[in-house]
């Protein structure tokens, strides 16, 4: 019993040690709020009760009183949607709900009370469509809801950066971004943006705050976050902040999702097939090819809520956890004109596969001597036509 106990004490500070270390990190990418609260007449109310309520979770996160000039301000603050409430005695209570605050956001909420009973509440709608009078940033903002429910051909945020202004794609090899280090056809899978006319290598990448790229090229990413479990995707074009450094580009930061006080979770899976697709045009040009085999399955799960051990710990209010895995199985074959070889080709000669606009193998191929067991022994060019098109033969099996 005695052992059993112990098990369960150091289960709990491992858990309580993991969910520190991903508040202190997450604590880069959190917000701020500030304002002054004035009377009728303009002059500042101090000592006014401000409450910050986190209507995501349902719960506030923070309660802080004016100053002498009636200024109030609260940091480090989770990101999600904000009421304001503003109450003093001898004013109407003020409560402004929602303002959507993002990643290194700083909503600027000044309020002037009207005289009344406490008891009478006048609510305020904020704008969403708000403006940034702290800094002189130039960013762009992807929130999760668009993320999720934006047409995704491979479910790769990357896909939407290129929706911002000053932001280009650039790949010349490939225009479907893949997840992972490797595309399909071995080649390196790149990151190849260009912002505001910048070197793609001149990008910063990270995940909550975390640097996120491999630093050999400054062009291939180390983890890609499942569309479902990402809060917003902000990106940064120029003009940063003290806090930003080292690369001269962009800044894009992808936000993780958190739990709320309820549990919420949710399975998928997104699948492709042949028996789905039209055959290829070029497949039909001759000999008819058959469609090629594509079986592609990506399917995952999240989870989220929070964090509870019966008996011990009751982390509402309090600790969060969220959970987020993905899976692919990929199977693909590209169709290619494929050809058995001749009975000359298997003794070493070629002398026809290559052909001229004519169709006559008078081009600059290699012309085989045979021996008298049908063996090459040696080999001349002929140079004479300079219409030379192509092989006939491009594969073997």
């Amino acid at each position: 019993m005695m052992l059993s106990r112990r098990w369960v004490r150091g289960a709990v500070w491992i858990v309580l040690l993991v969910v520190g270390s991903v508040l202190a990190r997450a604590q880069e990418v959190s917000g701020s709020i500030s304002g002054t609260v004035v009377d009728a007449t303009g002059a500042s109310v101090s000592g006014a009760v401000v409450t910050l309520k986190n209507t995501d979770r349902d719960f506030v996160e923070r309660t802080v009183n004016t100053d002498k000039a009636g200024f109030y301000t609260a940091t480090s603050l989770p990101l999600g949607t904000y009421s304001v409430s503003i109450a003093m005695k001898g004013f109407k209570t003020a409560s402004v709900t929602g303002l959507v605050l993002n990643a290194s956001g700083q909503l600027k909420v000044d309020q002037k009370l009207a005289v009344g009973a406490p008891t009478e509440t006048v609510t305020i709608v904020a704008d969403k469509a708000q403006l940034n009078l702290e800094n002189g940033q130039s960013e762009g903002l992807i929130d999760g809801t668009q993320v999720r429910e934006l047409v995704l051909n491979n479910r790769n945020y990357e896909q939407l950066l290129t929706l911002q202004p000053g932001v280009s794609y650039g790949s010349s090899t490939n225009d479907q971004l893949y997840i992972g280090a490797v595309l399909p056809s071995g080649t390196s899978s790149v990151v190849a943006f260009s912002i505001n006319g910048s070197r793609p290598t001149a990008n910063n990448w990270t995940i909550d705050g975390a640097d996120n790229v491999d630093r050999g090229a400054n062009l291939t990413l180390l983890a890609y976050p499942s569309v479902d479990a990402i809060s917003e995707v902000q990106t940064l074009r120029g003009s940063y902040k003290s806090e930003y450094g080292r690369n001269a580009s962009g800044e894009i930061n992808v936000v993780t999702r958190s739990g709320t006080n309820d549990y919420h979770g949710g399975a998928y899976e997104f699948f492709r097939n042949n028996i789905f697709n039209a055959n290829n045009y070029f497949n039909k040009n001759t000999a008819l090819v058959a469609r090629p085999v594509l079986r592609y399955h990506d399917f995952g799960f999240t989870g989220g809520g929070p964090v509870r051990i019966p008996h011990l710990y009751n982390g509402k209010d309090k600790t969060f956890f969220f959970y987020s895995m993905e899976f692919r199985r990929v199977v693909n074959y590209a169709s290619a004109n494929a050809y058995v070889p001749t009975a000359a080709e298997r003794v070493g000669n070629f002398t026809n596969d290559f052909t001229n606009a004519s169709g006559s193998a008078t081009g600059p191929v290699a012309v085989c001597q045979q021996a008298s067991d049908g063996a090459c022994t040696a080999y001349t060019t002929n140079l004479q036509d300079s219409t030379f098109l192509s092989p006939t033969a491009l594969a073997y099996i």
